[in-house]
């Protein structure tokens, strides 16, 4: 698809774009006050003039582009405009700018991304403080349904995840597969994470598409101080997934006997059976986990009925 909009000046047209492209401000003040160029001209892939300079961190260049009238949230092809060019390569300055003038900040790509999303997914934190201070919407979800704070948690940002929190993003918000912040948290073992967001109040039992909470996957995957964290914030024990199985039943299934423990002295229930009529105490069995079957039967665990 060919973007450009005057034919007739196609030429001076690209010799402009080049020339914003390249960071040659003298060649673009000429364009500019020549008035034979439209400042909003699109190249073959949609990018403008403005587009161009801001993913080159050509400052001067944008500001001159401001300063004449540019429209600051034409998209290129992919959905991108200048200021998400601007937080991909972590020009702050750049940033600014473009938000002082009136950039929209919750234009969203062809992925449903917004520049936030860029600038939390990467961890550039002076991109995401400027960006939720000039109020861009924090519960935006891309294609895929995550939002900012999903993407900082995932990714292990906490210094972001905790602007986030404090700017009043959605804790609970569930993505395709209905996973939250705090499960894709727990999932990692990021531990810091998980402690701010039960601090900022989490809902500690939402289940995702599988049935699994923050508790199972925590308990599946060895994170004991994880799991000590979630018990202490009450979480509840005895959720199970779509299979039946519990928390207890997943640490049992993978050997973790230190977390059988906790979730022993933390009331969970020994005798829920799953699917197949199964206890933990039946699960650590067939693993011949010896220990675990030893901590379970002191419980008061049975074999199944």
């Amino acid at each position: 698809m060919d973007f450009i909009s005057n034919l007739f000046g196609k030429d001076k047209t690209q010799n402009f774009l080049e020339a914003c492209r390249l960071g040659q401000t003298e060649n673009v003040e000429k364009f500019l006050k020549s008035d034979k160029i439209d400042i909003n001209s699109q190249d073959a892939y949609g990018k403008t003039a403005l587009i161009c300079a801001a993913n080159k961190g050509y400052r001067d260049i944008v500001e001159s582009l401001i300063e004449n009238g540019a429209n600051l949230n034409i998209q290129d092809e992919n959905g991108d405009t200048a200021l998400i060019s601007a937080a991909k390569i972590e020009r702050g300055d750049i940033v600014e700018s473009l938000l002082k003038n009136g950039a929209d900040p919750n234009i969203q790509d062809q992925n449903g991304e917004t520049a936030l999303k860029f600038a939390v997914k990467v961890g550039y934190k002076n991109i995401a403080e400027l960006l939720i201070e000039s109020g861009t919407d924090l519960n935006i979800q891309d294609k895929n349904g995550e939002t900012a704070l999903f993407a900082a948690a995932a990714r292990g940002h906490r210094d972001i995840v905790e602007l986030l929190t404090k700017g009043g993003a959605d804790l609970n918000i569930q993505d395709k597969n209905r996973n939250t912040a705090l499960s894709a948290a727990a999932k990692m073992g990021y531990k810091n994470i998980v402690e701010l967001l039960i601090s900022a109040g989490a809902d500690l039992n939402v289940q995702d598409k599988n049935g699994n909470t923050a508790l199972i996957y925590a308990a599946d995957r060895g994170y004991k101080e994880i799991v000590e964290l979630l018990i202490e914030g009450g979480a509840n024990l005895n959720i199970q997934d779509e299979n039946g199985l519990t928390a207890l039943m997943f640490s049992a299934q993978t050997g973790h006997k230190d977390i059988v423990e906790l979730l022993i002295k933390a009331g969970a229930d020994l005798n829920i059976q799953e699917e197949n009529g199964n206890t933990a105490l039946d699960i650590a069995t067939e693993m011949g986990f010896n220990e675990i079957i030893d901590l379970l039967i002191k419980n008061g665990s049975s074999f199944r009925s």
